[in-house]
Protein backbone atom coordinates (compact mmCIF):
# COMPACT_ATOMS: atom_id res chain seq x y z
CA UNK A 1 0.00 0.00 0.00
CA UNK A 2 0.68 3.57 -0.83
CA UNK A 3 0.96 6.53 1.89
CA UNK A 4 -1.54 8.20 0.37
CA UNK A 5 -4.27 5.20 0.63
CA UNK A 6 -3.24 4.68 4.04
CA UNK A 7 -3.86 7.84 5.01
CA UNK A 8 -7.23 8.16 3.95
CA UNK A 9 -8.27 5.08 5.06
CA UNK A 10 -6.87 6.13 8.91
CA UNK A 11 -9.71 6.93 10.35
CA UNK A 12 -11.95 3.91 9.19
CA UNK A 13 -9.29 1.81 10.41
CA UNK A 14 -9.09 3.54 13.90
CA UNK A 15 -13.24 2.66 13.71
CA UNK A 16 -12.43 -1.09 12.65
CA UNK A 17 -14.79 -0.57 9.87
CA UNK A 18 -12.23 -2.13 7.50
CA UNK A 19 -11.80 -5.76 5.79
CA UNK A 20 -8.85 -7.98 7.81
CA UNK A 21 -7.36 -7.60 4.82
CA UNK A 22 -7.11 -4.28 4.37
CA UNK A 23 -6.59 -4.42 7.84
CA UNK A 24 -3.62 -6.38 7.68
CA UNK A 25 -2.18 -3.98 4.90
CA UNK A 26 -2.69 -0.84 6.76
CA UNK A 27 -0.81 -2.89 10.18
CA UNK A 28 1.69 -3.87 7.67
CA UNK A 29 2.63 -1.08 6.03
CA UNK A 30 2.64 1.17 9.57
CA UNK A 31 5.09 -1.10 11.38
CA UNK A 32 7.54 -0.01 8.49
CA UNK A 33 6.42 3.60 7.60
CA UNK A 34 7.08 5.82 10.49
CA UNK A 35 5.15 9.07 8.82
CA UNK A 36 1.98 7.24 8.54
CA UNK A 37 2.52 6.01 12.01
CA UNK A 38 2.69 9.53 13.28
CA UNK A 39 -0.44 10.44 11.09
CA UNK A 40 -2.28 7.31 12.58
CA UNK A 41 -1.39 8.74 15.93
CA UNK A 42 -2.59 12.04 15.11
CA UNK A 43 -5.53 11.24 13.62
CA UNK A 44 -6.76 9.02 17.22
CA UNK A 45 -5.57 12.00 19.23
CA UNK A 46 -7.65 14.31 17.07
CA UNK A 47 -10.77 11.74 16.96
CA UNK A 48 -10.37 11.01 21.34
CA UNK A 49 -9.56 14.42 22.50
CA UNK A 50 -12.24 15.94 19.74
CA UNK A 51 -14.52 18.94 21.65
CA UNK A 52 -17.86 19.98 20.93
CA UNK A 53 -18.49 16.22 20.20
CA UNK A 54 -20.97 14.73 23.05
CA UNK A 55 -19.72 12.76 25.55
CA UNK A 56 -20.97 9.39 26.53
CA UNK A 57 -23.57 9.32 29.46
CA UNK A 58 -22.47 8.45 32.77
CA UNK A 59 -24.51 4.96 32.55
CA UNK A 60 -22.67 4.51 29.50
CA UNK A 61 -19.07 5.39 31.42
CA UNK A 62 -19.83 3.17 33.91
CA UNK A 63 -20.89 -0.06 31.26
CA UNK A 64 -17.62 0.38 30.26
CA UNK A 65 -15.45 0.73 33.12
CA UNK A 66 -17.32 -2.53 34.52
CA UNK A 67 -16.60 -4.02 31.18
CA UNK A 68 -13.04 -3.23 31.01
CA UNK A 69 -12.46 -4.33 34.43
CA UNK A 70 -14.27 -7.89 34.22
CA UNK A 71 -11.78 -8.49 30.94
CA UNK A 72 -9.12 -7.50 32.58
CA UNK A 73 -9.28 -8.91 36.80
CA UNK A 74 -5.99 -11.26 37.19
CA UNK A 75 -6.89 -14.55 38.89
CA UNK A 76 -10.73 -15.04 38.85
CA UNK A 77 -10.77 -18.72 37.75
CA UNK A 78 -14.11 -19.96 37.24
CA UNK A 79 -14.13 -23.71 37.36
CA UNK A 80 -16.79 -26.28 36.50
CA UNK A 81 -18.00 -28.38 38.55
CA UNK A 82 -15.19 -31.00 37.40
CA UNK A 83 -12.76 -29.21 36.53
CA UNK A 84 -11.16 -28.72 39.64
CA UNK A 85 -10.75 -32.36 40.92
CA UNK A 86 -9.70 -33.24 37.80
CA UNK A 87 -6.64 -30.67 38.02
CA UNK A 88 -6.01 -32.06 41.38
CA UNK A 89 -5.75 -35.77 40.26
CA UNK A 90 -3.39 -34.55 37.52
CA UNK A 91 -1.21 -32.83 39.62
CA UNK A 92 -1.11 -35.58 42.40
CA UNK A 93 -0.53 -38.54 39.53
CA UNK A 94 2.24 -36.16 38.53
CA UNK A 95 3.99 -36.09 42.01
CA UNK A 96 3.58 -39.39 42.13
CA UNK A 97 5.18 -40.15 38.86
CA UNK A 98 8.28 -38.23 39.76
CA UNK A 99 8.65 -39.74 42.93
CA UNK A 100 8.48 -42.82 41.22
CA UNK A 101 10.74 -42.12 38.72
CA UNK A 102 13.15 -40.52 40.93
CA UNK A 103 13.34 -43.60 43.08
CA UNK A 104 13.51 -45.79 40.50
CA UNK A 105 16.71 -43.84 38.87
CA UNK A 106 18.51 -42.63 42.00
CA UNK A 107 18.30 -45.29 45.15
CA UNK A 108 18.61 -49.32 44.29
CA UNK A 109 19.29 -51.39 47.48
CA UNK A 110 23.26 -51.20 47.78
CA UNK A 111 23.93 -48.89 45.28
CA UNK A 112 24.70 -45.43 44.95
CA UNK A 113 22.86 -43.29 42.50
CA UNK A 114 23.66 -43.43 38.78
CA UNK A 115 25.60 -40.05 38.93
CA UNK A 116 27.76 -40.56 41.65
CA UNK A 117 28.81 -44.30 40.50
CA UNK A 118 31.93 -43.48 39.26
CA UNK A 119 32.76 -41.44 42.02
CA UNK A 120 32.63 -44.16 44.83
CA UNK A 121 34.40 -46.10 45.64
CA UNK A 122 34.58 -48.77 47.66
CA UNK A 123 37.73 -48.98 50.62
CA UNK A 124 38.90 -51.81 52.22
CA UNK A 125 37.88 -52.10 55.44
CA UNK A 126 41.24 -51.46 57.89
CA UNK A 127 42.21 -53.71 60.20
CA UNK A 128 43.57 -52.22 63.86
CA UNK A 129 47.01 -52.57 64.86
Amino acid sequence: MTCEEVEQGLTAYHFGTVTDDERARVETHLLVCRACLQAFLDTKRAIETAEGVPAPSEIGRHRLRRAVAAELRPGEAHWSWWQRPVAFALSGAAVMGAMFTTNVLSARPGEAPYEMRGLVTTAAPSTPP
